[in-house]
């Protein structure tokens, strides 16, 4: 792996638009912005990227995956499966924050802090919510305040139910109690102390929200909801909560199609979000990913059953610039800048010297070309370089469709195994050895 990497007139978007800029990036880390970068002397190990006539933004921030799964609302069939490593990066997504959901019995707060870790170390960003869609909620340690200022990648309380069947109804005081859990764990670690909120179809809709500020000096700020394209109904209360000063988040998995005739499209939702006056820096949106799309009738019996997709992030804030003719930057903003600022994640969500080196470079009609985490290259000429552990299972010895020359056959153990490497005696080696090693 080149030690310096050097992007050449990328046309930038910080996400602001800044013209044709070179960037140079070093140690996971944006070195520097500038027109016609140069490096003077004697640097070895120089890699240099042309990226003429290809757009360059900050990589996303999906702040709902269900990382490790979700699901189950039809039976045990139904549990989701776990997302992989190039599913996120080929989404030119660079930093996730992790869900439960419905399940909140054999899917564990101690299951997605592992599944966290895993894809920290296989090569993106990663954070959870403690918590599933159920009062009293899951945690690790025993609380949410202590889960957060216990736990680095615990960042917030999430996601927790309202408006919905499959919740546990909770009153004015539990979402009271559950916000200041949060603001207060956030308080004493430093970090964003959000309660993040799915929302279901039920009329209520967002009452509960606008009732606990009533009665509550608890902050906007506080309360991130969720799914808040559902239906048309939602959506206008979500416009009450914008003007009011809340963050309102739209999901790219929900989206109309054959079984799903009431919900907004994501990108007009957006569009229309906008136009009644919600602040375009209160505005984000996140995918809902490996979660389960369950349609219900209207007597609550499962019609359909669909699985959210991490692609349809960009996929509509494509359609937003191109369709809906949302400006670059504001489009950009809502999967970056804005869902930085809701997490407070200082070092992500912008192009700026000394922040974290998470870039997505598309063609100029927006399809992913080439995607950075960390400072490596995850993604070149839209396809995956950089896999998850047991992603190519080629190459991983005892695996289905393994390479016979993976490993020597040890006649002990009836199976391949793979021989240390003697020049090398740690047996754990950095993660970026360890990613050439599993490749």
């Amino acid at each position: 792996m080149a030690s310096l990497t050097i992007i050449r007139k990328a046309h930038l978007f910080a996400p602001e638009d800044q013209g044709v800029q070179d960037l140079l990036l070093g140690g996971g880390k944006i070195l520097a912005v500038g027109e016609d970068l140069s490096l003077h002397g004697n640097v070895p190990n120089i890699e240099e990227i042309d990226a003429s006539g290809l757009l360059l933004f900050p990589g996303l921030i999906d702040q709902h995956v269900h990382i490790a799964g979700g699901g189950g609302e039809g039976g045990f069939h139904y549990r989701t499966p776990e997302i992989s490593l190039s599913h996120i990066t080929t989404a030119g997504v660079t930093t996730v924050v992790g869900v439960l959901g419905t399940d909140g019995v054999t899917r564990t707060t101690r299951e997605l802090l592992a599944k966290a870790n895993a894809l920290d170390f296989e090569g993106v960003t990663t954070y959870i919510y403690c918590g599933a869609y159920q009062i009293p909620t899951r945690t690790i340690t025993g609380t949410p305040r202590s889960d957060i200022v216990l736990i680095d990648k615990v960042i917030g309380v999430g996601e927790i139910a309202i408006s919905d069947s499959r919740s546990s109804h909770p009153s004015n005081q539990d979402i009271a109690e559950l916000a200041s859990e949060a603001r207060v764990g956030g308080l004493l670690a430093g970090k964003a102390g959000v309660l993040h909120l799915h929302l279901g179809d039920d009329d209520s809709r967002l009452a509960i929200l606008f009732e606990v500020l009533k009665k509550t000096e608890l902050p906007l700020s506080v309360f991130t909801p969720t799914h808040l394209n559902r239906n048309p109904d939602l959506l206008e209360d979500a416009i009450r909560w914008g003007r009011k000063g809340g963050f309102v988040d739209v999901t790219s998995g929900i989206r109309p199609d054959e079984h799903d005739h009431i919900s907004v499209k994501p990108s007009q939702a957006i569009r229309h979000l906008l136009d009644e006056g919600v602040d375009k820096g209160r505005l984000t949106m996140s995918s809902d990913s490996n979660g389960s799309s369950p349609i219900f009738d209207n007597h609550g019996r499962l019609v359909a059953m669909g699985i959210g997709s991490i692609a349809t992030l960009w996929e509509e804030i494509r359609d937003a610039i191109v369709q809906e003719e949302v400006p670059i930057p504001t489009a950009v903003s809502l999967v970056t800048r804005n869902v930085a600022r809701v997490l407070k994640l200082g070092h992500k969500g912008r192009i700026q010297s000394g922040l974290d080196a998470d870039l997505l470079l598309t063609d100029a009609q927006y399809q992913i070309q080439q995607v950075v985490a960390k400072g490596q290259t995850v993604v070149e000429n839209g396809k995956p370089v950089v896999f998850g552990t047991f992603e190519n299972r080629a190459g991983v010895p005892g695996s289905p469709g393994h390479k016979s020359h993976a490993g020597v056959l040890d006649t002990q153990r009836g199976r391949h195994m793979i021989e240390p490497d003697a020049e090398d005696p740690d047996d754990f080696p950095d993660p970026n050895e360890r990613q050439r090693r599993s490749r």
